[in-house]
């Protein structure tokens, strides 16, 4: 199953497509969630069903009663939710999700408790520092391994959300999980900010046949996104 998505991020990168894992990354108020309550929705509308891992507390029933005023209540009998709050927990729910039906896996988002539990291994003993990194690392891979396993296995869309931070060196925004996420998302889309309200810009950074650096700006209104006016460049 290929979920479309609104304009015009269904003609960027084509829609949610199945045995692959799609990657929206970007910083706070970029429009991640956003995406992934849209596409959980529309997954629902055509009859999927959908495993929603929300590890931040961010699938809002208000914002779901905005994008579907009318049929709200008969799609979210199609979304399963389910919130870890441990990294180790987020761990076990990935590793049991081969065992249920689903015709999309959402994880929104991917790293969040990963960078809480990396965010404490910081401000242990200096000499278990790496260790503990390097098992983080280990153990966010699995977790990616096993989600891409399930799209191929399973034949369906797969999408998680990152964040970036900034390197103090380059002055970049980088993913949050490094190589390690990179390697594992076959779609990687980052969301920024572009300085006007409401409007953000979506940018390919890894695709299977679209262009990198291919971008589209759009605007988050009440019904979801629509285009900002641009064309896709």
């Amino acid at each position: 199953m290929t979920i479309p998505l609104p304009e015009p991020l269904n003609m960027l990168i084509g829609g949610l497509k199945s045995r692959s894992l799609t990657n929206f990354y970007g910083g706070p108020g970029t429009g991640k969630t956003n995406i992934c309550l849209i596409s959980a929705l529309r997954c629902a509308r055509l009859g999927g069903e959908v495993i929603y891992v929300d590890s931040e507390g961010g699938f809002s029933l208000e914002r779901v009663k905005q994008i579907e005023p009318e049929d709200y209540n008969v799609l979210l009998k199609k979304i399963k939710l389910v919130e870890p709050s441990t990294f180790e927990e987020q761990g076990r729910i990935i590793r049991h999700l081969s065992k249920q039906h689903a015709d999309m896996i959402i994880v929104d988002s991917m790293v969040a408790l990963y960078r809480i539990e990396y965010s404490e291994t910081r401000n242990g003993e200096l000499k278990r520092l790496n260790t503990q990194i390097m098992e983080a690392n280990r153990e966010l891979s699995r977790q990616l391994s096993i989600l891409s396993n399930i799209a191929r296995e399973k034949n369906i869309p797969v999408v998680i959300t990152a964040h970036v931070f900034s390197n103090w060196d380059t002055g970049e925004e980088e993913i949050i999980g490094g190589e390690v996420i990179k390697y594992w998302s076959k779609v990687m889309v980052l969301l920024e900010r572009t300085g006007k309200m409401s409007e953000r810009k979506a940018t390919i950074t890894k695709h299977r046949y679209m262009p990198e650096g291919k971008s589209a700006k759009f605007i988050i209104v009440d019904e979801g996104i629509k285009p900002a006016g641009f064309r896709i460049f």
